[in-house]
């Protein structure tokens, strides 16, 4: 496969199988094991303190009785609580950078490529995370990270995340109801047009459910996966071939596939196949899909596995199907920073900050209830690699409330779909998962900090209505390049190919 490899087999023996992403990333697969991490790593732990985090998603019915478990055992081991705060999956583009631009009052904070890490840790936003803090406040987490995860984390030759100690994809898949496919008359789906027939259908004959919200999340569905294409920045339209070993980066916006797929989003949007105001919707759409006002909707295979899981218990006549519609192209394994918890630059209390980081990860029982709740009651352990999830998984869902940024090798994977996981888990590592050079690049945009935020707003003013089908290509394409170049779209890519030539030459 010329200078592009598939991953060893000894690699992928290490994967704990799927996440989170876009675009939120979450596990769904564990190894298990890990022995509970020390009361005090190192320090002076004597003040009580309370640490304020931020994370991402809606507040579930039973957090505070969760939480409360975990302050008990946070409070006598390190003499700390977490007071945590939510942003709503609607708004975290918008609200995220603002509680760094605001200098808002908080100490630990969920963090990625997707959450503009490289951007505010250039902005001074993150407290530098060193070696001697490591080895001081979190050994056990020094010792057991991978090296690599420490080199993907360094922005300018520093540390300031601590990133996930697990393998796994984000790749997005679609889920559907179906039963309304059966209802129908409708086949099982195998292509995007398959997809797109469904939407149609459901919108003409059933007018009790949305079809969709439109568009993926980066378009990730309709335009980057089926093109084997990848971002090195999500939210910018350049991207990279994986077939394509040079790293030579482009602006999608100038390609017939960009042409293509703005010419299908403006057919599909006119057969009502998403709400008219799905541009400007703040809807939780995972939360629609489980309430039954969604007929379908995309996200990781982690995410949808575990919607399915709590869905078949609730509503058993619901057929919920999972479809990768882009099945044999290739894809990547995601980097460990693709999920890490960061400090606040100005935090009081970084140590302690690190020390409580270290719990979320090995301690065993501290793991557990932030990711699956308490035990008999949200869900029922099976050994120490799988669970079940109980009738009250809905108020406390099973890795679903931001634990993503302390993944690690305890994770547990749900009984009830765990032989789906491994069957699409197991086909992407045997015949379409690769290694590309670029895979684990960190964008530096100190230099181009104005262009990107004038690109960023072409993208939402420009770019997201030919996205959801608003506007005709025919009108909107032209202007939208346009756009793109006078925001200085030609110097974002120049720089990021000088740095991106610096990593290919490794």
């Amino acid at each position: 496969m010329s200078k592009i490899t598939k991953i060893t087999a000894a690699s992928l023996a290490l994967a704990a199988f799927v996440s989170g992403c876009s675009g939120k990333p979450d596990p769904s697969a564990s190894q298990g094991g890990g022995a509970p991490a020390s009361q005090s790593a190192g320090g002076d732990t004597s003040k009580e303190v309370k640490l304020k985090m931020v994370l991402l998603g809606s507040k579930p019915a039973d957090f505070d009785a969760v939480y409360g478990e975990v302050n008990k055992i946070m409070k006598q081991k390190i003499n700390a609580t977490l007071d945590v705060s939510f942003i709503d999956w609607g708004d975290y583009q918008q609200k995220y950078p603002l509680i760094f631009a605001a200098n808002e009052d908080f100490d630990l904070v969920l963090s990625a490529p997707w959450l503009y890490y490289a951007q505010q840790a250039t902005k001074n936003g993150f407290y530098e995370i060193t070696e001697d803090m490591l080895k001081k406040y979190a050994p056990k987490t020094y010792a057991e990270e991978p090296k690599v995860a420490w080199d993907q984390a360094k922005i300018n030759g520093k540390i300031y995340m601590v990133p996930q100690n697990n393998f796994e994809y984000s790749y997005h898949l679609m889920a559907i109801r179906g039963d309304l496919r059966e209802k129908y008359g409708l086949p099982p789906l195998k292509t995007y047009d398959d997809y797109v027939t469904f939407l149609k259908t459901v919108a003409e004959k059933d007018k009790a459910f949305t079809p969709s919200i439109g568009a993926s999340e980066f378009n990730t569905i309709e335009l980057i996966q089926p093109n084997e294409w990848n971002f090195v920045v999500p939210r910018l339209p350049i991207v990279y071939k994986l077939n394509d070993a040079s790293g030579k980066l482009f602006n999608y916006a100038d390609t017939p596939e960009f042409e293509k797929f703005a010419n299908q989003m403006y057919a599909t949007a006119k057969t009502g196949a998403w709400s008219r105001d799905a541009l400007t919707s703040k809807l939780d759409k995972m939360q629609a899909f489980k309430d039954g006002k969604l007929a379908s909707v995309e996200w990781n295979l982690g995410t949808l596995l575990r919607a399915k899981s709590e869905m078949m218990g609730q509503h058993p006549d619901w057929k919920i199907e999972l479809y990768d519609l882009s099945a044999d192209k290739k894809r990547l394994s995601n980097p460990f920073i693709n999920n890490g918890m960061s400090i606040h630059a100005t935090s009081k209390n970084p140590e302690r900050a690190l020390q409580a980081i270290e719990l979320l990860r090995y301690d065993k029982e501290i793991h557990d209830l932030t990711n699956y709740g308490i035990a008999g009651k949200h869900y029922q352990p099976e050994g120490d690699k799988q669970f079940k999830p109980l009738a009250d998984s809905a108020k406390f869902p099973p890795a679903g409330v931001s634990p993503w940024g302390w993944n690690s090798l305890n994770e547990r994977l749900d009984s009830t779909v765990a032989k789906e996981t491994e069957e699409f888990t197991n086909n992407w590592k045997k015949s379409v998962t690769i290694n590309h050079p670029l895979e684990t690049f960190t964008f530096d945009d100190s230099k181009v900090k104005n262009e990107v935020a004038a690109v960023n707003n072409v993208m939402n003013t420009y770019g997201r209505p030919l996205f959801y089908g608003i506007v005709d290509p025919a009108k909107g394409l032209g202007e939208f390049k346009d756009k793109l170049k006078q925001a200085g779209i030609d110097k974002i890519i120049a720089e990021m190919q000088a740095q991106a030539d610096a990593v290919t030459k490794k």
